[in-house]
């Protein structure tokens, strides 16, 4: 296979925004675009003149059926990720979802089963495991340098319930719910990856304002290795703000909005900076497909990052009560 043929299933603004660094991967080829909406498809091709000739469609399933593309990468309200999936991968095409994966851990369950049935890439988009920083972070730990993690500390904040009122993120038929399970997916997903840690159980406590899903959000976690870990997210913020911290017995790393800056116990401090390595989902998926490298961020990732956050959905639902969260 000299070219992977890839569909885009939801032309929104994100998908255009990942059209700018798909593009740039030589051996793709855009073939197709779905969206319900005749004008998102339009603006995507007037944001990217080279694939004015890629073919449109209303339906994904017509689109599979016609084109029969080696691959699509998805990004649509949440709740129809796991048909289109599903759908995909009967097809025979490999998937690159935008998250989060899925909204239940069940669907998590039914899209790894299917996919490796029919033996294909199977990647969410999380591209904090592009970033070099985080990377450098999961190898000091990896490894062992870094000694023990001890504690993790998350703090997001961001615009989402004024930002996002009126569309269908803040509809619980669409989104599958609020801001834990949107942007917070991310930061949820990087210190699993990062600390290579599953959550034992979690506590939380979440406010929906005057909105149908979770706005902001507060979780206490136990990991099973007995370490501790607490997650803020705050969707009614005031811009954006976004704090990562990994204790470690010998090292502590701080990623303050994307700067690293480590710590250690002979009170060396030292700011990371130009670090290299790292990619982007988007070059992973396709040389992942192509043989050349493993999916670096796989379904499985999805699968941990809504298996706590249902179990912090239910902890709230039972006003902050502990629940197992494997």
């Amino acid at each position: 296979m000299d070219k992977v043929k890839v569909a885009m299933i939801g032309c929104g603004g994100f998908q255009r925004h990942r059209l700018n660094n798909l593009l740039k991967v030589p051996e793709a080829s855009v073939v197709a675009l779905v969206d319900t909406s005749e004008d998102q498809i339009l603006q995507t091709k007037e944001m990217h003149p080279s694939i004015k000739d890629a073919e449109v469609f209303h339906d994904h399933r017509k689109m599979l059926e016609k084109v029969k593309p080696d691959a699509v990468m998805i990004a649509t309200p949440h709740t129809q990720h796991v048909f289109q999936i599903l759908d995909s991968l009967d097809a025979g095409a490999h998937v690159c979802c935008e998250k989060p994966l899925v909204t239940t851990v069940a669907d998590a369950y039914k899209i790894i089963e299917k996919r490796d049935q029919v033996n294909k890439v199977g990647m969410v988009s999380y591209q904090r495991h592009y970033q070099a920083e985080f990377r450098y972070i999961r190898e000091k730990i990896q490894s062992g340098e870094a000694g023990p993690l001890q504690y993790i500390q998350v703090l997001q904040c961001q615009g989402w319930l004024r930002g996002c009122r009126g569309t269908w993120r803040h509809q619980l038929a669409l989104s599958g719910g609020g801001q834990l399970n949107d942007s917070g997916s991310h930061v949820i997903d990087v210190i699993l990856w990062v600390s290579g840690m599953s959550v034992d159980s979690v506590s939380a406590y979440v406010e929906n304002f005057d909105a149908e899903v979770d706005i902001n959000s507060t979780l206490s976690m136990r990991f099973k290795s007995g370490a501790l870990g607490s997650i803020a997210i705050v969707g009614n913020g005031i811009g954006w703000h976004e704090d990562v911290t990994f204790a470690c017995e010998e090292m502590t790393f701080y990623v303050r909005e994307g700067k690293l800056t480590m710590t250690d116990r002979k009170d060396n401090r030292l700011k990371a900076e130009q670090l290299g390595g790292g990619s982007t989902p988007d070059k992973n998926f396709i040389d992942a497909i192509l043989g050349k490298t493993p999916c670096e961020s796989p379904f499985e990732c999805g699968l941990e990052v809504i298996r706590l956050t249902e179990a912090a959905w239910q902890s709230a639902e039972k006003g902050g009560a502990p629940i197992k969260a494997s």
